[in-house]
């Protein structure tokens, strides 16, 4: 068969093709660049998949965090305190690394006989399972308190915890017991900030007092009744949640310890005042002080318990 023979049979595309190779100068490559190049592209699937399933590891320790939280005691309503803990970056890097980890897979060598949610949801499993086993051994705390030290820009929950609870303004102090009175009821207590608070005792259970005069770093909730004096009334102590190796269970045992001191301090109220107007009646004068702590706004925002 003559040149002229193979001409005629041809066909179009293959011609075009042949005229675009000869026109752009199309070298052949050999096979280990091709597989160099479709290794490169599943290792850096691999790498988004990866970086997926520590953004979620870190969801999933603020969610832990959150969940248990004591947040009638410092936002008003729950969508508030939803609204300044969601961690914002780290689902946005999530959602990145979806994305990465599909345009990725799709330039695979087979990447193309898959559909594009069958691709992003098996991206996304696989991100979400190993986050869940990273979060099980404490990666994602370890990254959320390491960039909170590292990074002064970055808001960790340990961070969070601390702007929120150092508010004695606003009835809430963090810190460590230095000593007390002789009369037992008087504590005097270095805050994170360096100041010392003397903190009154008065409603404070026994297990809240061995709490505080511990040592270890707690959470006070209460008043100030004397900012220039330094004079903080205590309604309830919890422990600082953010040590290594706290567990589901002691974040909820605490939250259940704070639901039990606020509905005390609420019945406490409406027991002083069914005494109070049993005594002096509707109108008549009211002597009895109530107590401090049921006056808080935690207190306040406690749902009314079902009969």
């Amino acid at each position: 068969m003559n040149e002229k023979d193979t001409t005629e049979k041809t066909s179009p595309l293959a011609s075009s093709v042949l005229s675009r190779i000869e026109n752009e100068k199309v070298l052949p490559c050999s096979k280990w660049r091709f597989r160099a190049v479709e290794y490169g592209i599943w290792l850096f699937w691999a790498l988004t998949v990866a970086l997926g399933a520590l953004s979620v590891a870190v969801m999933f320790f603020v969610s832990s965090h959150a969940r248990f939280a004591l947040f009638e005691a410092t936002h008003h309503t729950t969508t508030d305190f939803v609204l300044e803990t969601l961690p914002f970056l780290w689902m946005f890097v999530f959602g990145v690394m979806a994305v990465l980890a599909y345009i990725n897979f799709r330039h695979t060598k087979r990447g193309y006989r898959y559909q594009v949610h069958h691709i992003l949801l098996s991206s996304i499993l696989f991100s979400v399972i190993g986050g869940v086993v990273l979060h099980i051994f404490g990666v994602g705390g370890y990254i959320d308190g390491q960039f909170g030290k590292s990074m002064p820009t970055y808001s960790s929950m340990e961070k969070l915890e601390t702007r929120l609870w150092q508010d004695p303004a606003d009835g809430r102090l963090v810190g460590t017991f230095m000593t007390m009175d002789e009369t037992d009821t008087l504590y005097i207590f270095t805050d994170k900030e360096g100041a010392e608070w003397h903190i009154e005792t008065a409603e404070l259970r026994k297990r809240d007092k061995d709490l505080l005069s511990s040592g270890k770093l707690v959470r006070v909730l209460g008043t100030t009744t004397d900012a220039l004096r330094q004079r903080f009334y205590a309604c309830g102590v919890f422990p600082w949640m953010y040590e290594k190796g706290v567990s589901v269970a002691v974040m909820k045992e605490d939250r259940a310890n704070f639901l039990e001191r606020m509905y005390e301090h609420m019945e406490a109220k409406e027991e002083i005042a069914a005494l109070e107007e049993e005594t002096y009646g509707e109108n008549g004068p009211m002597p009895f002080k109530k107590g401090k702590c049921a006056e808080l706004a935690a207190v306040r925002r406690m749902p009314v318990k079902a009969q």
